[in-house]
């Protein structure tokens, strides 16, 4: 289960050190996609297909660092690279989709109807990406994309070692 390449004059506690970060950062990337899953869950967050999208994202990069962490391999590396880029454009993508919804419901919103028109627009968008307008929290599928990115850093030139 080795995790570095070795360097002249690198120190042995380096490579261990890295180890543990690996697991580390692999942990709090499980830990990200399960809290990521839970706030999924208390939102009800499977009322259609679109909003399946991120559950079966999230199953996949669950998957994927579960893999990583049992045995540590060049294919559950690729898997967790493919699932962790595809976890970040999910979120990338989620996230705007909720801005746009809440910009959408600025309009309409009673907090915000009469002045909705004359705010500026970075005002709106402020109002939108904050919570203060609209249903959809943008953190949700932020934490998407985190997750994704945690689990990236945990491979990140990682290299068999000799056998």
């Amino acid at each position: 289960m080795s995790s570095t390449s070795r360097t002249p004059g690198a120190d042995p506690d380096d490579a261990r050190l890295v180890s543990i970060y690996r697991q580390v950062l692999t942990l709090v990337g499980i830990g990200t996609v399960l809290g990521a899953l839970t706030e999924l869950a208390m939102l009800r967050h499977w009322q259609g297909p679109a909003q399946l999208v991120p559950w079966a994202v999230l199953a996949v990069l669950l998957a994927a660092a579960v893999a990583w962490l049992v045995r540590r391999t060049r294919g559950t590396v690729r898997t967790v690279r493919v699932a962790a880029v595809v976890s970040v454009l999910g979120s990338a993508y989620g996230v705007y989709e909720h801005v746009l919804a809440n910009l959408r419901a600025g309009a309409v919103d009673p907090r915000y109807a009469d002045a909705w028109e004359s705010m500026s627009g970075a005002a709106q968008l402020w109002a939108a990406t904050s919570g203060a307008v609209g249903p959809s929290p943008v953190l949700v599928p932020g934490t998407m994309g985190l997750a994704g990115v945690l689990l990236w850093l945990a491979v990140l030139r990682w290299r068999p070692g000799p056998a």
